[in-house]
């Protein structure tokens, strides 16, 4: 099982694929095995797709509070940065398209070197 910490907490994460980077943020009460069955395996052959559980979902940690999307933008930076991913597409679910948002909201220049949760 594959985890990194970020945000301080642990993320289970899977990587697949190579090529461009597209992160998958799946949606409430979901894990990342769902895109596992219809579109990650069409798009392996030409990226490299990351999925992960979102904090309290799946196999990551559940931390006691801190669940909006500037909490879940802050992980998949963590996420990202801690996988060595510059630049990647985003493709979200439900809250994962909300969290994807808020990330893009907060990434100037689209320079996630200089990304900042305010």
């Amino acid at each position: 099982m594959a985890t990194i910490t970020s945000n301080n907490i642990q993320l289970h994460y899977w990587q697949v694929g190579s090529g461009p980077d597209i992160v998958l943020i799946h949606g409430l009460t979901g894990n990342l095995a769902s895109w596992h069955f219809t579109v990650v395996p069409p798009l392996r052959e030409h990226y490299r797709l990351t999925t992960y559980d979102l904090r309290g979902h799946g196999r990551s940690e559940m931390p006691p509070d801190g669940y909006t999307t500037r909490d879940m933008a802050a992980d998949l930076l963590g996420l990202m940065d801690g996988l060595g991913i510059e630049r990647a597409n985003l493709l979200g679910h439900s809250l994962g398209a909300d969290i994807a948002l808020h990330f893009a909201c907060c990434t100037p220049n689209e320079s996630i070197g200089s990304f900042a949760i305010e």
